[in-house]
């Protein structure tokens, strides 16, 4: 590779650092010696190609969870794009880098056996863990104690550590200067009265740990710790593909079968998805599963198309490369979770000529409503059971039904449309139909005095 074009490839790998850092200050923190805490296992990271851009095929991200030892393949992604998709299955210390492909198919780096990572995260999901339990009153003061556990501790920012205390029935918490070496910590509350003393703790990673307990000069309750953390980001919304396998379920199992399988058997099979057709990422390892199954669940961040190739690897760590850009998925599955709008216009029930007979007016609306999708039925009350009228009909259309002789003089009508990932939307009758249309008559046939 000519050193100038060498020199544009680090340049590129040095943009990725600096733009990665640049952009994770705002979500994790970096402390030092390049580490950035995450709190979040769903991410992207960044990266810009420059001038480089239309000399490359492709990028592809390689993670590491042994500190450099060994390389796994990630994620593929067009220079366009601008950044690659990671997801981890775990918390952990990982280490990132990148090699590109131009369009002479030349790597660079070559090889990544002496490779250095542009990038050190370490994802932690865990909050805090605070005990916080009342001190023996002393001297007119009130007090606490506490233990704080976490694999990431803050606590040397001023603003990570906070200790608080209110007085019952009070929306005011008021904070108290402690010191962030110590494990306990004494004041004068100015009442008798019982008070409730919370302790916020924030790690590296922006982590939020809670707990609380009350204390009063006559004793105090027992702690009550709250932790909690936030969710990762759903996945972005895939475009439109041919020829897919629509799927009603976030949770999806694949059946495969494995051919020309070596002595050393099949160790692991990898599950990479696509949503643009063009780049590529890899789900986390699936702890436990056995290859020999033939069968893969996992589950899908949301709604939307989902292009999936399995690639095996043997027992020895031999396997067919990953997918690259512009490869096709090997199957393509679109999740669609929404049930189809319907609505029922009118109910009209025949008179005269047409008596015996209800015309149903309707539309049902879905993208992915198939031939023919729609059903009527109809029941004395909402909860059934609900006898056919008729199926397979248009999804906008009308129906003349001529009624059986044994049918209710009054009855609730249901539309349903079924869409071809098998979601069921329904629009039923405000009211019930009231088919009985006579109007009962009465002759005067005689005058009797007297009696009733």
């Amino acid at each position: 590779m000519p050193s100038r074009w060498g020199s544009c490839m680090r340049k590129l790998v040095l943009s990725l650092v600096l733009l990665v850092l640049w952009t994770w200050c705002s979500r994790g923190q970096d402390m030092g010696g390049g580490i950035i805490y995450s709190k979040f296992r769903q991410f992207r990271i960044p990266f810009d190609a420059g001038l480089a851009t239309s000399k490359l095929k492709q990028l592809q991200l390689f993670v590491s969870q042994d500190q450099g030892k060994s390389w796994q393949p990630s994620a593929i992604a067009p220079p366009d794009q601008r950044h690659f998709r990671f997801i981890a299955d775990r918390d952990g210390y990982f280490w990132f880098t990148v090699q590109t492909q131009d369009l002479d198919g030349k790597l660079y780096p070559p090889s990544l056996g002496s490779a250095q990572p542009s990038l050190k995260v370490i994802i932690d999901t865990a909050p805090p863990r605070i005990t916080l339990q009342p001190a023996p009153p002393r001297q007119g003061e009130v007090g606490v104690s506490w233990n704080i556990q976490d694999d990431n501790p803050d606590l040397a920012l001023g603003d990570a550590l906070r200790l608080e205390f209110r007085h019952a029935g009070s929306a005011t918490w008021f904070n108290l200067p402690i010191n962030p070496q110590a494990n306990q910590f004494f004041w004068n509350p100015n009442t008798s009265s019982p008070v409730e003393v919370r302790m916020r703790v924030r790690d590296r990673a922006g982590n939020w740990g809670e707990a609380l307990t009350t204390v009063s000069l006559g004793g105090g309750a027992a702690p009550v710790p709250q932790p909690g953390f936030e969710q990762p980001s759903g996945l972005a919304q895939p475009p439109l593909a041919a020829n897919r396998k629509l799927v009603n379920t976030k949770r999806i199992t694949l059946n495969y079968e494995l051919k020309e399988v070596g002595p050393s058997g099949v160790a692991l099979i990898d599950l990479w998805f696509t949503q643009d057709g063009r780049s590529w990422h890899k789900y986390p390892p699936r702890p436990g599963e056995d290859p020999n199954q033939k069968a893969i669940s996992f589950d899908v961040a949301g709604e939307g198309m989902y292009g999936l190739t399995l690639v095996a690897k043997s027992g020895v760590g031999l396997s067919e490369r990953p997918p690259q850009i512009g490869d096709p998925p090997q199957i393509w599955i679109e999740v669609d979770l929404t049930k189809p709008v319907v609505q029922l216009h009118s109910v009209a029930v025949g008179q005269g000529p047409e008596k015996g007979k209800v015309t149903f007016t309707w539309s049902a609306y879905d993208k992915n409503l198939g031939k023919d999708p729609i059903a009527l039925s109809y029941a004395e009350q909402v909860t059934g059971p609900w006898t056919p009228i008729a199926q397979g009909l248009a999804n906008t259309g009308r129906y003349v039904w001529t009624m059986p002789e044994r049918v209710p003089f009054q009855f609730l009508v249901k539309v349903e449309a079924a869409d071809l990932a098998g979601n069921l939307g329904e629009a039923i009758s405000e009211g019930a139909i009231k088919v009985d249309l006579s109007q009962p008559k009465v002759n005067i046939t005689n005058v009797v005095p007297g009696g009733k």
